[in-house]
């Protein structure tokens, strides 16, 4: 791992930069192009300018993809749309839909494993709009919760509680998070039609486990 954003490499600035970042591909993998502006964030250039640069093998691979010409830029809303609906639409019978139990198998049941998920969300004050049909083991829904563990974990000034929830948020990417995401990323690559998903992807990868190695490698209290 070899983060850096804008010069700004202590690890704290750089898990606070993952922020934003994963809330966009949080977006991305949950709402359609038209509501997460995702078409309009492409032409703008904001995708081949992402905020953070890393060495991560899956985050460069996807870094350069996102960079290249794209060739649907005359129909990138329709395409772009379209791609979505086939791969991650929830109204759909999609593909890859982003959800970990359909990915996976623990042991145990949907059911019951999303409930093991609630649990855990209620501990950190997580909780969905009663608006939301996604279920608790949707990459959207999971990418949020590491969101606001980040935010708890720089905020925390009590170290013991801090290394709490270090171990938690490395439990979790680690054990309930790539886990599954290698093979939805794999089957996304191969089904996409635009760079778009197949970069999204690799990022929520190569983001993930550069955080992984940002948290393991922090000595707290010294």
């Amino acid at each position: 791992m070899i983060s850096n954003l804008n010069g700004i490499t202590t690890p704290d600035e750089l898990l606070q930069a993952y922020t934003p970042l994963f809330m966009f591909l949080g977006g991305s993998v949950s709402l359609s192009p038209a509501e997460s502006s995702l078409p309009h964030l492409c032409d703008s250039g904001l995708l081949r300018n992402l905020p953070i640069e890393n060495s991560n093998r899956e985050y460069e691979k996807a870094s350069r993809l996102l960079k290249s010409p794209c060739q649907y830029k005359s129909t990138c809303t329709m395409t772009v749309s379209a791609n979505y609906d086939a791969l991650l639409s929830e109204d759909n019978s999609p593909t890859a839909f982003p959800e970990a139990s359909r990915w996976f198998s623990n042991g145990t049941e949907p059911t019951e494993y999303r409930e093991k998920l609630e649990l855990l969300y209620r501990r950190y004050g997580y909780s969905r709009e009663k608006e939301c049909t996604l279920q608790a083991d949707h990459l959207g829904i999971q990418l949020l919760f590491i969101n606001l563990m980040i935010e708890k974990y720089l905020t925390e000034d009590d170290y013991e509680i801090k290394g709490m929830i270090r171990n938690d948020l490395l439990a979790f990417i680690t054990d309930e998070m790539l886990v599954w995401l290698p093979r939805w990323a794999e089957t996304v690559s191969e089904k996409s039609v635009t760079k778009c998903y197949t970069g999204i992807s690799g990022l929520i990868i190569g983001s993930l486990e550069d955080v992984k190695e940002i948290l393991r490698n922090q000595k707290l209290g010294l």
